[in-house]
């Protein structure tokens, strides 16, 4: 007897089908697009449970006939395509005639149309792929899908979905990009019984756009327009100002159709070269319109990748109108005090600053924060050794200087003990403060604790000052030492916060009197939620609202203005470790401490007063084991005499 058998139907669609439907937002996507394909104008999606136990997508389309809806659900049955040469000129969405048969054959389902000239409409009910009740029902004209217990019968499918909430938020995804597609159709998501979004159906882009994402999100874009190649290019992209930590936010859609392209996400990241910090990506709703014949979208059993006959002229038409929107639109961002907090910080002027610094935001006088360099209770400030980070020097003795990291010395628990015990004095008995720009570093030190109070086991120097508000200067044994006074003060700040989530279990946070908002996607909502104990470990506590999260505590150093940005970096630093398990929950929240860390410290380029910047450079001389800030960058370098003296001639 032969070893090859010929699978049974049934065993054949339960395979075809893990390749169309692997998860509740497949069996949506499908759904969706059939609707559309009807000719609908609105479009109701509903689910339960994150769609496993209940899928309902209505819409008022063109409905099918009694005679149509049995052979709706086998494999290959489709109205979209007729003939071999039509698979060149696709304009539908679907037309594989793969979807109906793939969703009937793992799970309970129903579907009841009408078409407008029938006098009543028709329920098909099936299970497992196969037919089990057709009868006539009363219902308006439209098709009605509901899907019940999905995967049922395909336990081995069902164990590899994830929570409901997270299931919830791809469909809720999947159904904003849909809706995104089609701004002429009205769309409305329910999960849970709970009004999720709704679309107007008007027409217009950035309507649908403030409807899914929310007004910050569709107040900062830029409108594309173009044309290359025979390629249209319309849409909106963000701002410089309007960016993630991820390329979630970025939605491409050829011929309305939404789809992942490589292509499209090279050009539009390249566009926004000089335009966009490097660890930031660009957020676009980009619509790419050309003849149906030099696309292929039948390389994907999903659909969502497409294959261009010339990629270099869809690079071309991308780049260049979204470079055209930057150059022509591009500005500073305005500052609006409409809605934030009034009575807890309010726009400030140094009358001493002359620099694009001069207009700042304090932080609140009403949250207490500790100092820059401050230890928190309990913490302390012990780190384990590391060795020196070389710097490669910048040519020969004879042609440039010598650059190279600060010389490891010895640095005692009894020393960091006595140093936290005379700088907790010097701040009880200080009576006098120096007021100084706040840049994101909570509230400033009033006084930072005198000199003479510090631990006097550290190297003999002479501080000199600064130089472009940036770099630090100090005179030791021979030596000109040059410091990133951010990048030393963010080395400093996390190792104390790290310190201080070792022994409390979170860092120090302060309680907002008013919820902050933030527009976060359904994947970031639903990663935010997942990772919660994460982010309640580095000072944030949030709640989650209908348009996405409402933050109701920040770290202690971090300033208020700063604190959405830093936490839409800090659930994105969260993202990149989720799925990997060699990541352990620790590491997770020292990504994310890197960011409280960045915001939090002092910043290059703004005035702080000599005390602070003498307090810093004193912090950094007593810890020579701290050598290079989270993100690897030097916090100082070291210039000899010699080498001086022999760039000026002094010795040969």
């Amino acid at each position: 007897m032969g070893k090859i058998n010929v699978l049974g139907f049934d065993v054949a669609n339960l395979i075809a089908a893990g390749e169309v439907v692997d998860r509740p937002a497949s069996v949506v996507k499908e759904l969706l697009e059939n609707a559309i394909d009807a000719g609908a104008t609105e479009i109701t999606c509903e689910i339960r449970a994150g769609g496993v136990s209940m899928i309902r997508v209505s819409d008022n389309g063109c409905g099918m006939t009694p005679e149509d809806l049995p052979v709706s659900i086998r494999r290959h049955a489709t109205s979209k395509i007729h003939t071999a040469d039509d698979l060149s000129s696709i304009s539908t969405l679907g037309f594989r005639g793969e979807a109906l048969a793939a969703i009937a054959s793992v799970c309970e389902l129903k579907i009841i149309s009408k078409t407008k000239d029938a006098s009543t409409g028709t329920l098909l009910a099936a299970s497992g792929g196969n037919v089990t009740e057709i009868t006539d029902v009363g219902c308006a004209d439209g098709t009605t899908v509901l899907v019940e217990n999905l995967f049922a019968a395909v336990p081995a499918r069902r164990k590899f979905l994830k929570r409901d909430a997270t299931e919830a938020a791809a469909v809720s995804a999947m159904v904003e990009k849909v809706a995104m597609s089609r701004p002429d159709i009205a769309v409305s998501l329910k999960i849970d019984g709970a009004d999720k979004f709704a679309t107007p159906g008007d027409g217009n882009l950035q309507n649908a756009l403030y409807a899914l994402l929310g007004r910050d999100f569709a107040t900062r874009l830029l409108p594309v327009k173009g044309e290359s190649g025979g390629i249209a290019v319309s849409g909106f992209v963000g701002r410089s100002d309007n960016a993630r930590g991820n390329r979630n936010a970025q939605n491409v859609f050829i011929n309305a159709r939404y789809v992942r392209s490589k292509t499209v996400t090279a050009a539009l990241e390249r566009a926004f070269n000089s335009y966009m910090a490097p660890e930031k990506f660009p957020v676009a709703v980009l619509f790419l319109s050309c003849d149906p014949r030099v696309v292929d979208v039948n390389v994907h059993p999903a659909k969502l990748e497409v294959r261009f006959s010339n990629e270099q002229a869809v690079f071309e038409a991308v780049y260049y109108a979204v470079r055209a929107a930057l150059e022509a639109g591009q500005g500073r961002p305005e500052l609006t005090l409409e809605n934030t907090r009034r009575t807890t910080y309010q726009v400030d002027k140094n009358p001493a600053d002359t620099g694009d610094d001069r207009y700042r935001v304090p932080t609140p006088a009403a949250s207490k924060t500790p100092a820059f360099g401050t230890p928190y209770r309990g913490v302390t400030t012990q780190r384990s050794s590391e060795p020196p980070v070389s710097i490669p020097s910048r040519g020969k003795s004879t042609g440039g200087y010598v650059a190279r990291p600060v010389a490891p010395a010895q640095s005692t628990p009894e020393a960091s003990n006595r140093f936290l015990s005379d700088l907790a004095k010097a701040k009880e008995n200080s009576a006098s403060g120096v007021r100084v720009a706040s840049s994101g570093v909570g509230n400033v030190p009033e006084t930072p604790p005198s000199l003479s109070t510090l631990a006097s086991d550290v190297p003999a120097y002479r501080y000199i000052g600064d130089a472009f508000r940036t770099y630090l200067f100090l005179e030791t044994d021979g030596e000109l030492l040059i410091i990133d006074q951010h990048a030393a003060h963010e080395r400093l700040l996390f190792e104390e916060l790290k310190a201080n989530l070792q022994t409390d279990g979170r860092v120090a946070s302060q309680t907002l009197l008013l919820p902050l908002p933030v527009s976060l996607d359904p994947e970031g909502v639903a990663l935010a939620v997942e990772y919660r104990d994460d982010l309640l470990s580095v000072g944030f506590d949030f709640t989650e609202g209908k348009g996405g999260i409402e933050i109701t505590a920040v770290p202690a150093d971090v300033a208020i203005p700063d604190a959405e940005d830093l936490f839409k970096k800090a659930v994105a630093s969260l993202e990149e470790g989720r799925g990997d398990p060699a990541i352990t929950a620790k590491e997770r929240r020292e990504r994310a401490l890197y960011q409280v860390a960045c915001k939090a410290a002092i910043k290059g380029g703004r005035l702080y007063a000599k005390e602070q910047l003498e307090y810093l450079a004193r912090r950094v001389m007593e810890d020579p084991s701290v050598t290079v800030c989270p993100h690897g960058r030097p916090i100082a370098i070291r210039l000899t005499k010699e080498e001086l003296d022999r760039r000026f001639d002094r010795i040969k």
